[in-house]
């Protein structure tokens, strides 16, 4: 079977896309699926982090158009299946790519337009999937935590028996690997109090002037770019900041206790809807959250009573079961309840 994976990350748009993306390749892999293509917009490092992983990568240029890609695409032939996650997944890339094979799945963590695709997941708790009515007849959701694409790392750690200490001490921010200075750099401010010890995880684009900045607002942070044991890392800290993206899920899932803060305008409403459902504190947008808030919802979780109840509320929302749930659905054709099925427009 022809599996192609269609993706677009770097320090822009985040490596978020590309480390679930690999994930889910990878996960495929080893259910015997070896003829595994990805087509990646993104800078060099993105490519050279695919290969790594012995990943055969077409590059795409950035801004690529549709007319171009479906050249390269053609240029491969025709796909089993097209499996696809990226910020651009627009209704005209979904068709070009749904011409040239079987059947197509976009994972998107917004579901905030309309779609042609044969299979739409989602892993997040939205506010609504009012889209489907304007997405193609044959067009099929998956929406919630329950299809949450949990990389098989996290999950080592999602029953592992945890203890919490009497009060905080360590706090890991982690609020991906885009240009989100705002973010760190408030949470810097935010973390002086000589009592806290402060890991800043930036992610794996160059980051050097950041980490320079976050040192000299607070000289006993220890800043590191990309890492390979994020799930451990989660685990062992007392307290995270994390980006509202799926960083939160990944920090439920381990039993971390955590607020959220977003970093890109569409994390917003994904917040907002995971604090209601989980309970974990949501800070707002980076651009408009005052140190002193993120100070406040640290002092919150002070007391260990506190966060052991974050983390079971939190916890009782994200299975971590979503690679499962998902592989079956696009491979095996599971009838999977709580799945949306678009209707026809009604425009």
């Amino acid at each position: 079977m022809r599996l192609r994976f269609r993706t677009r990350g770097g320090p822009v748009h985040g490596w978020g896309n590309i480390f679930r993306l690999a994930s889910f390749a990878d996960w495929c892999r080893k259910r015997g699926h070896r003829d595994c293509l990805f087509f990646v917009e993104g800078p060099p490092a993105v490519h050279a982090w695919l290969r790594e992983r012995d990943f055969e990568v077409v590059e795409l240029p950035e801004d690529t158009s549709v007319e171009h890609e479906e050249a390269v695409v053609v240029a491969h032939g025709r796909s089993d299946v097209v499996i696809m996650e990226m910020l651009e997944v627009t209704w005209d890339r979904q068709a070009m790519l749904r011409r040239h094979a079987d059947r197509l799945v976009v994972f998107d963590d917004l579901c905030d337009r309309a779609c042609c695709a044969d299979l739409v997941v989602c892993g997040q708790a939205l506010p609504s999937t009012a889209n489907e009515i304007l997405s193609a007849p044959h067009t099929r959701f998956l929406t919630g935590p329950d299809y949450f694409l949990s990389r098989p790392e996290f999950l080592a750690y999602a029953d592992r028996p945890r203890a919490l200490r009497q009060r905080v001490s360590h706090v890991l921010v982690s609020l991906g690997g885009g240009r989100y200075d705002v973010g760190y750099l408030k949470c810097a401010l935010a973390l002086r109090d000589p009592t806290l010890q402060a890991t800043f995880i930036l992610g794996y684009a160059n980051h050097g002037r950041l980490a320079a900045r976050i040192q000299q607002i607070l000289p006993s942070a220890r800043v590191l770019g990309g890492v390979g044991d994020m799930p451990e890392r989660l685990w062992a800290t007392d307290l995270a900041v994390v980006s509202a993206g799926y960083t939160k899920l990944e920090a439920a899932l381990t039993s971390t206790p955590a607020v959220m803060m977003s970093v890109q305008w569409h994390q917003i409403p994904l917040a907002s809807e995971f604090s209601r459902v989980s309970g974990m504190r949501d800070l707002g947008y980076m651009s408009y959250v005052h140190p002193r808030e993120i100070s406040a919802a640290v002092a919150a979780l002070q007391p260990r009573s506190a966060r052991a109840a974050a983390t079971r509320a939190a916890r009782a929302v994200v299975d971590g079961r979503g690679f499962e749930r998902v592989y079956s659905a696009i491979f095996e054709g599971a009838n999977l309840e709580g799945a949306i099925f678009a209707g026809e427009p009604s425009l």
